[in-house]
C-alpha cells in the first residue's frame, strides 16, 4: 500500500475540509427552500394529531403543520448555513482558497 501513503501526503487537508464544509452546508441551505415549499403545499393549515402533524412552520403569517421528522429535516437543512459560515471562517484563517481577496472575488491567475 505505498501508493496510499504517497497519495495521502499530496492532499491539502485544510483545503479539502473547507471545500467539503462549504459544499455540504450551502447545498443543504439551498435545498431547504425546496423542502419548505413542498411541505407548505402538502401540509394542513390546522394541527392534525392523528397523523402527527403538530409541529408548526410559519411562512410570513401562513401557518402549516408538519410531522416531527419533517420539522427536524427542514431545520437541519436550514442549519447548513452554519457549515457554510464555518467554511468561510476557516478559509479566512487558513487562506486555502486563494482567489478570495479583501477587495472581493477575483479570477485565479
Amino acid at each position: 500500500m505505498p501508493w496510499l501513503i504517497s497519495f495521502s501526503l499530496d492532499v491539502n487537508y485544510r483545503r479539502l475540509i473547507v471545500i467539503v464544509l462549504a459544499t455540504v452546508g450551502l447545498t443543504g441551505f439551498f435545498v431547504s427552500f425546496g423542502v419548505f415549499h413542498h411541505l407548505q403545499n402538502v401540509s394542513p393549515t390546522k394541527p392534525f394529531a392523528a397523523a402527527g402533524q403538530i409541529y408548526q412552520l410559519n411562512d410570513h403569517g401562513y401557518l402549516f403543520y408538519v410531522t416531527r421528522e419533517q420539522y427536524l429535516l427542514f431545520h437541519m437543512l436550514l442549519g447548513g448555513i452554519v457549515l457554510g459560515a464555518l467554511a468561510a471562517i476557516l478559509n479566512y484563517r487558513w487562506k486555502v482558497v486563494k482567489n478570495l481577496t479583501p477587495r472581493g472575488w477575483r479570477y485565479p491567475t
